[in-house]
């Protein structure tokens, strides 16, 4: 399951605190395709050393698209935009 995040008309810190969140919450092999306008730097770090696993990959608009999950096995590389 992908639960969809778009937070690209948020100011900072809400992207962060709507994203930690979820990411709180995310079981099993569910996966958090989060939207933003930067890349999310600080949020990375937290992601690591919470145990999660994450993809960043920015499409032609300059948008970011953030793939979050916590299941090692889950191919993230798999995740499009």
């Amino acid at each position: 399951m992908i639960t969809l995040l778009d937070t690209r008309e948020f100011d900072h810190p809400l992207p962060l605190e709507k994203v930690v969140e979820a990411f709180r919450v995310l079981q099993g092999s569910e996966v958090i395709h989060m939207i933003h306008r930067r890349e999310p730097v600080p949020l990375f770090e937290i992601l690591i050393r919470n145990g999660g696993f994450y993809r960043c990959v920015q499409d032609d608009a300059g948008v970011w698209h953030i793939f979050i999950t916590r299941d090692a096995t889950i191919v993230l590389e798999d995740y499009h935009v």
